[in-house]
């Protein structure tokens, strides 16, 4: 039957097929497929317009976790905050140390071998007479000045009323003084030293050895000063660690050579004193 059919109803179809069935009925087949799809049509898709620009990606770099420092960082971390900060700045550090060494070579001046230094007459205790009998007791260095004359010391009374009170004081003192009044000046006590003894001479070495302690501990709270400023600035991060112990270093030589001078200081006046 499908050998029968003329070529002129179905258009486009090859003449040869019309002698072969096979080849007719596949053919006949895709033609029919094709008559459907032209039946339902299907929705024209617009293209996407292609990006022609190039997205690039970066990657940041993986840091570390935790709040732990690179150990080898030398510049500082907050570079803000270390603007007027010097880790090798001495200046204060330097000034507490000279005015511990002046300081002790000012009370090692004072004392003397025989035990009859300013300071001890300074501290004695003198009893004023008051009103309604009552009595008022005050250091000798309140009412009188303290000076040295050789083997002597004088002392200058400020007021009259005061020469008897002082007299009495010093007479009766632990050192076994002997004052005396001077002829030309009523107000001016004479306090003769005595000759040095052995007990005298220990004594004074005792207070040179104990102000020699004083200004160890001032030379140690200078060293703890500096200590502090330097140990702010590493936890504020304001200097490397680098400078920081470089810093440390030059303040250990500042402070053993302080501590240094401050020894021979006490040694010579200890060589003084045993001099006589």
């Amino acid at each position: 039957m499908l050998a029968k059919l003329p070529s002129t109803l179905i258009p486009g179809i090859p003449r040869t097929y019309s002698h072969s069935p096979r080849r007719l009925r596949s053919f006949l087949l895709c033609y029919q497929c094709s008559a459907q799809l032209s039946l339902f049509p299907q929705p024209l898709q617009t293209p996407r317009p292609q990006n022609t620009t190039r997205t690039l990606h970066t990657t940041l770099p993986l840091q570390k976790k935790g709040g732990k420092q690179d150990s080898k960082r030398t510049v500082p971390l907050n570079a803000e905050k270390s603007e007027g900060l010097d880790p090798f700045d001495f200046t204060g550090y330097e000034a507490a140390i000279l005015r511990a060494h002046e300081n002790l070579e000012s009370e090692l001046a004072k004392i003397k071998a025989g035990g009859r230094n300013p300071e001890s007459i300074e501290n004695v205790k003198v009893k004023l007479d008051k009103e309604k009998g009552s009595k008022e007791t005050v250091k000798l260095g309140d009412l009188a000045s303290v000076v040295p004359r050789g083997r002597n010391v004088g002392v200058l009374v400020g007021e009259k009323d005061h020469v008897k009170a002082i007299t009495s004081a010093l007479a009766n003192s632990s050192d076994n003084l002997n004052p005396t009044s001077s002829p030309t000046d009523p107000l001016t006590i004479t306090v003769p030293i005595p000759p040095t003894t052995k007990e005298s001479r220990e004594a004074a070495k005792a207070l040179a050895s104990k102000k020699g302690e004083e200004a160890m501990f001032a030379l140690r709270e200078a060293r703890g000063a500096q200590r502090k400023r330097l140990r702010a600035m590493e936890l504020g991060k304001q200097v490397g660690p680098d400078d920081l112990r470089r810093a440390e270093k030059e303040m250990e030589k500042l402070n053993e050579k302080a501590v240094q001078e401050g020894k021979k200081l006490v040694e010579s006046s200890m060589k003084g004193l045993n001099g006589g």
